[in-house]
């Protein structure tokens, strides 16, 4: 209890001396996390913070708290970081609405860039981004092969650049070979689509099992902090106030289970990128 006494009236203390100017300082900042990131705090990444900040809260230690409170920091940015990834990336199932969109409406009028305008209205997230970018060049310059360049310098994803390619050819080839390959690449498309489907299902296991030793871990954590006796093994007691010891093994224990946890999850992503 003396330990939290001493952390609230430090941060008092610190408020009442640079309250004001980091108050001024930190809002523009603030307002531009919300804006960029604030979409993607979802329970995902607002449960395990709050289980840790709760854990840091039940500890009740000079050390340990803060240490934990990091912890649950840690982890909120790394979900944070995770969906922001997932949403910039561009998987064959949104290329695939792109090009069967584009191949419709250009059966109906052999057009390339108004075809790629009507199709990247039927998607969302960046690939809707980069189509329009690509549209808007062509309408503003009436180059092709400006519109193309500004598409190439946007992105290396071989798929899209497979794409820009067959509706370059668009100016020399005839209707019937745009069909056709058209057809082809959607048949790609439906086979990676396919394949992204398999390995997302073969690593659902994996990312289960380690969702329940994550669980798992936590109940023994709260567990400790919620009896006494475990917890003054790893805290400040009246037997031994400092308890270096004891401290030192939780942070060890802790960061050597987090450090794995998350080792695991950097292998699967690293998996899946690689099978895609």
């Amino acid at each position: 209890m003396i330990q939290v006494v001493v952390l609230v009236l430090i941060g008092l203390v610190v408020y009442m001396a640079l309250g004001e100017d980091l108050t001024r300082v930190a809002r523009p900042r603030v307002r531009n996390y919300q804006i960029k990131y604030g979409k993607y705090v979802t329970p995902h990444v607002l449960i395990p913070a709050i289980a840790f900040g709760v854990l840091a809260v039940l500890m009740r230690d000079l050390i340990i708290t803060p240490f934990l409170l990091a912890v649950g920091g840690f982890i909120a940015w790394f979900r944070i970081q995770q969906a922001v990834a997932a949403a910039e990336k561009i998987t064959a199932r949104q290329l695939l609405q792109l090009v069967l969109g584009f191949r419709a409406a250009y059966q109906l009028r052999p057009a390339v860039f108004d075809s790629l305008k009507e199709a990247s209205k039927k998607i969302e997230g960046p690939l809707r981004d980069m189509a329009s970018v690509v549209v808007e060049t062509f309408f503003l310059t009436s180059s092709a092969s400006r519109a193309f360049e500004e598409l190439h310098k946007r992105t290396d994803n071989m798929l899209i650049n497979q794409f820009a390619y067959i509706m370059e050819m668009s100016e020399s080839a005839s209707d019937e070979s745009m069909a056709e390959a058209l057809d082809a690449f959607v048949t790609r498309l439906r086979h990676i689509e396919d394949l992204e489907r398999q390995v997302e299902t073969g690593l659902a296991s994996v990312t289960g099992q380690t969702n329940f030793m994550q669980v798992l871990f936590l109940v023994v954590a709260y567990a400790v902090a919620l009896v006494p006796g475990f917890r003054e093994r790893y805290t400040a007691n009246a037997q031994d106030p400092l308890n270096l010891v004891g401290r030192l093994g939780y942070i060890v224990i802790m960061g050597a289970i987090i450090g794995a946890s998350y080792y695991i999850e950097r292998q699967i992503l690293k998996l899946k990128e690689q099978a895609l």
